[in-house]
């Protein structure tokens, strides 16, 4: 089902769609900066709020567990989030949630440490990300389906990618400026205020997101009269009319996050916390990946308008699977073994760039999948949704660590997620309406 069937107000100009794109691209990129912050700052910081001493395991769990509560909140918000935008409009819930999320990551900034609170510093933390993570959750059921509802169909897969590098350039912009911490800051000094900045910058990065959301055009006219219409709550209509295609998107969703998860996520905390690798060069595959993921999303969602987006992505998951899994085992191999830097950055940049390259072609294709009705609820519960068992990781990381290495789990989680990303997209519709007309113009031209 192609995006859009609601018409959007044929008053709005093109300056008013372009802004409505930075606005989608925007907040993917602030979304993206206070999600994946833990991940990347705690791995070096965690001295602050754990004592010495702890296993090697433990500490990684914490730290996993720590970023894991944050995704675990986000279906929650999906449902609140995704119905609302469907109800009152995609703006407004934007404004809402932007703010929540902003003042929860400078609170996070604010945090004193296991030297103070003990064990409540970890507890206080965790409390702070399951807040922020419900409120994260609108910046993707509101924000990203009113830009690619505005976009014009020829357009809609260069704003899809324009929307999806937001993420990799959110990455890129926490490594620098950790890279530059870590090397200006002594660790003692980074352990007890260098921490810190990265959660400021996030609650600056959030003001300013804000202030030029304020300026996004929405026909609320739309909301007005499905309300008046007496239809079902959107979440209501979901799960009776539409859960077979809710229960599709979740499956496919729940093993792309399975790859993703282990790439994006715990990559980091298994290459300085596992494989003893620098965080210094942890940072610097971060950051060679963010640039190599920007091109790629890029250029595959270029190549998804063009061929389809369901047939890029069953192709794509197969990728996914074999580079993916295969990085994993030559990192849990040669590391440990002493392989030179270059081979582990280039391992890591394989890793963490391949599940991410489709992201701009997923974020459009599970948007055209629904109708305009009920679309940001399924586009928010189906994306957030599937990052449950996935985000999960870290335990079933610690249950495998009982028949296998530790650094080997990743592998398993990798291969069931591709399985079930190409299970799922080959059983679903092309929504790409240019790849749906080509067959009818070759029948025609012959």
């Amino acid at each position: 089902m192609a995006l859009p069937e609601d018409k959007p107000d044929s008053t709005l100009t093109e300056a008013d769609e372009r802004r409505s794109a930075r606005g989608g691209a925007v907040s993917m990129f602030v979304d993206s900066f206070d999600v994946y912050l833990p991940a990347f700052v705690l791995p070096a910081a965690m001295g602050y709020f754990l004592p010495p001493g702890l296993p090697v395991e433990i500490k990684a769990t914490f730290t996993t567990l720590l970023f894991t509560i944050g995704l675990l909140a986000r279906p929650i918000g999906s449902v609140i989030f995704g119905n609302l935008s469907d109800r009152i409009g995609r703006k407004r819930v934007t404004m809402i949630s932007g703010w929540g999320f902003t003042i929860v990551t400078l609170i996070m900034g604010l945090l004193p440490g296991y030297g103070l609170w003990g064990y409540g510093a970890i507890v206080m933390f965790a409390t702070l990300r399951l807040i922020g993570g419900i409120f994260l959750a609108g910046g993707y059921a509101a924000p990203i389906p009113l830009a690619l509802e505005q976009a014009k169909e020829s357009r809609r897969g260069l704003v899809g990618g324009l929307i999806g590098i937001g993420a990799p350039a959110s990455v890129l912009m926490v490594n620098l400026l950790l890279f530059v911490l870590l090397e200006a800051i002594p660790q003692d000094g980074f352990l007890s205020w260098g921490w810190r900045i990265p959660f400021f910058v996030g609650f600056v990065l959030g003001v300013v997101y804000l202030m030029h959301y304020r300026k996004v055009v929405e026909d609320e006219s739309v909301y007005t009269e499905r309300r008046a219409a007496g239809r079902k709550q959107p979440v209501v209509e979901l799960f009776t009319t539409h859960r077979a295609l809710i229960t599709s998107v979740f499956l496919f969703t729940c093993g792309y996050w399975f790859t993703a998860q282990m790439s994006v996520s715990f990559l980091p905390t298994l290459m300085v916390q596992v494989l003893n690798q620098s965080p210094q060069l942890t940072t610097t595959t971060e950051m060679i990946s963010s640039v190599v993921t920007i091109g790629m999303i890029l250029a595959l969602a270029a190549w998804g308008q063009r061929i389809g987006r369901r047939a890029l992505l069953v192709r794509w998951s197969v990728v996914i699977t074999i580079a993916v899994c295969g990085s994993f085992l030559l990192l849990g191999v040669l590391a440990p073994a002493g392989a030179p830097p270059w081979v582990i950055v280039l391992l890591g940049v394989i890793a963490k760039a391949t599940p991410s390259a489709p992201l701009g072609v997923i974020l459009v294709y599970l948007n055209e999948r629904f109708p305009a009705s009920v679309r940001a609820s399924g586009y928010g519960i189906g994306y957030m949704f599937g990052l449950i068992l996935p985000g999960l990781y870290s335990v079933w990381l610690l249950l495998l660590s009982a028949i296998m290495p530790y650094e080997f789990g990743p592998i398993v989680l990798v291969l069931i997620g591709g399985v079930l990303m190409f299970t799922a997209v080959r059983k679903g519709p092309e929504t790409n309406p240019p790849a749906l007309r080509a067959p009818q113009q070759v029948s025609a031209a012959s």
